[in-house]
């Protein structure tokens, strides 16, 4: 991955300084070319220069293509910046949907005065931009952005309201209010000082009278060819899989060994914690498929040892701990001299494979009783009751709450800062100062743009955008960058992902099975465990860690209670010590996995915005 960063000035007349964007590197040993035109100037940190060639216009791309070779033969051009330079002049801003995998792309036209950006379809590369006094900056990593523009680095407070409620910031939002994420299948046009943004391209969800049976076969060859094309001419010579062992990683795995016909590399980690380790699935799967199984048992004390690497890898605060998980996959995918990783993300979202899908269809249902006998009889009733707590009335009314939801809120209001509860934790003045219904407002967006009709491609398309594009895709790109590898997502290949958008719902989650289609499409690739196995990933026993390893509970009460607390400004007194002690006490990863989330709001902060060392309390 090259860093990408640039600035264009609003004043024609004034040269771009090339030293602002030395600083966005200063910290970095990074090689880096820079190309000046007038009042823009543009840097690539890595082995590529921006294209200057005809002496105006300049062309610079961040892009992991999985159809170069395609476009070299279409354009006669060879490398990333020439191919892309030659589509723009060919076909102007029409040539970027030609693109095919992951990219980030800035054009400057001089004589119009325009600048353009765009990033691919789904969100594997990121662009950030500010529009500054004097003109425009961006960068591919918000904190670079911030070091150039001179923005502030300390949140405002409905972001931070975001990072709780998602355990990430859902795109346009970005850590500085100045600062804005592109969102991916976007093109932004800054021309004398306006923006305008349009998307591209975006998930269209046309339901198509299909074969049953048919499509399981064309599903299989639309598979394997997005496979095919993640491999590229390399083979699998120094290309591996992630295996978690579930179903996602092992079909990867499985059409790698059935189109190369070599022993694959496949990585996988394990835990000593038994209710976490998946290494039983992955070593199946890997006898299976007689691949070459690299395999790392994962401590509590590794997990401390990365933090601080992962700590200083997000410049935005992220809160998956399953980062930790795949970091150290990662990692040990460089030391089996691997190169790149195929990843199994976006799996459960093309082909229906989410427990909260079926979740959702039993919620559903309660929409089919008579509104009278709902709105009338039950709810009243169940409303005059006392909280029933964990009998079957306090079931039954919890039921109704949720069922009484309108999607995409149903959805979402497991989540405990999406409901009332947790929101009692917060502080006040805090409250007072966001804006309450910004995160529902997100998700109401997507789920109201989207064209589906039937509700569970409403919901596939929310977690398109969400899940995958502001969050896994955040996780595995740059733990996979930290540990030195790359990384390409079969399942989310275009045609494949265009492909099953035009499924009926039916075809994913069907009298409550995930995956129902998938199941058939590849019963004869997969171990039969393997379609039977429950989803895990690369799930990490952080909740247990924090609650039994002394270095864990010590980190968390040193960095949460401590004088100088960065996130005792969110909470209400007492709220954080009220935490740790229900999760002291507590035997699942409902606190846990909350106590995670803020000890990363903290973390961060202190290194991103105080500029402490990441080691320096982690």
């Amino acid at each position: 991955m090259s860093l990408l960063s640039g600035i264009v000035h609003r004043d024609l007349r004034r040269p771009a300084a090339p030293e602002r964007l030395e600083r966005l590197l200063c910290a970095e040993d990074r090689r880096r070319a820079i190309v000046a035109s007038g009042c823009f100037a543009v840097m690539l940190a890595g082995d590529s220069r921006p294209w200057s060639g005809d002496g105006s216009t300049v062309v610079a791309v961040d892009a992991d293509l999985v159809n170069l070779d395609e476009l070299s033969s279409l354009t006669g051009r060879e490398g990333v910046q020439e191919v892309v330079a030659a589509l723009y002049q060919r076909e102007g801003v029409g040539g970027i949907q030609r693109l095919r995998g992951a990219f980030a792309v800035a054009i400057w036209e001089p004589r119009e005065r325009q600048l353009l950006l765009a990033v691919d379809q789904v969100g594997i590369r990121r662009l950030y931009y500010a529009v500054t006094a004097d003109g425009m900056a961006f960068a591919s990593r918000a904190g670079l952005l911030r070091a150039v523009a001179g923005l502030s680095g300390d949140p405002e407070p409905t972001t931070v309201f975001h990072y709780l409620n998602f355990g990430y910031l859902p795109a346009p939002v970005s850590v500085a209010g100045a600062i804005r994420r592109l969102e991916p299948g976007c093109l932004l046009k800054a021309l004398d000082g306006s923006v305008t943004i349009t998307r591209y391209w975006d998930l269209n969800y046309t339901k198509r009278d299909l074969d049953h049976d048919a499509t399981a076969r064309a599903t299989m060859r639309q598979a394997e060819g997005a496979v095919a094309r993640a491999l590229g001419s390399g083979g699998a010579k120094e290309t591996g899989a992630f295996l978690s062992g579930g179903t996602d990683s092992s079909t990867i795995l499985g059409l790698m060994s059935r189109l190369t016909g070599e022993r694959v590399h496949a990585i996988s980690i394990g835990f000593q914690e038994r209710r976490y380790d998946e290494l039983e699935y992955a070593e199946r799967a890997a006898r299976h498929f007689k691949a070459r199984h690299h395999v790392r048992r994962i401590s509590p004390q590794d997990a401390l040892a990365a933090l601080p690497r992962l700590i200083d890898t997000y410049d935005e605060p992220f809160g998956n701990n399953s980062a930790i998980g795949t970091y150290l996959c990662a990692q040990l995918a460089r030391e089996s001299g691997l190169t790149r990783l195929l990843a199994g993300d976006g799996g459960d979202e093309i082909f229906g494979g989410n427990e909260r899908y079926t979740a959702d269809a039993v919620f559903a249902r309660y929409q089919k009783v008579p509104r009278l006998l709902r709105r009338g009889l039950l709810e009243p009733i169940l409303r005059t009751l006392p909280d029933g707590g964990s009998s079957t009335v306090g079931r039954a009314q919890r039921y109704v709450r949720r069922a009484s939801l309108p999607n995409p809120r149903r959805f979402y209001s497991y989540e405990f800062f999406f409901a009332k509860d947790g929101r009692e934790l917060l502080d006040g003045d805090f409250l007072r100062s966001v804006e309450p219904g910004a995160p529902w407002e997100v998700l109401e967006r997507h789920f109201g743009r989207v064209s589906a009709v039937e509700e569970l491609n409403r919901l596939l398309y929310l977690d398109m955008k969400l899940t995958i594009g502001d969050n896994d895709l955040l996780k595995v790109t740059r733990t996979a960058e930290a540990a030195g590898i790359g990384v390409r997502f079969p399942f989310l290949d275009l045609p494949l992902i265009e492909f099953t958008a035009t499924w009926p719902a039916s075809f994913k989650v069907h009298a409550g099975e995930k995956r129902h289609l998938f199941r058939q499409a590849f019963r004869e690739l997969l171990p039969a465990e393997t379609l039977a196995k429950r989803k895990h990933g690369f799930g990490v026993p952080t909740s247990l860690w924090l609650r039994t390893h002394a270095g864990f509970v010590d980190l968390a009460h040193d960095a949460l209670l401590g004088p100088d607390a960065y996130v005792t400004a969110y909470f209400r007194r007492g709220a954080l010590e009220e935490l740790l002690r229900l999760h002291a006490s507590d035997t699942t990863a409902f606190y846990g996995d909350l106590l995670w989330s803020v000890l990363m709001l903290e973390l961060w902060h202190r290194r991103h915005v105080r500029g402490e060392s990441p080691g320096a309390r982690a």
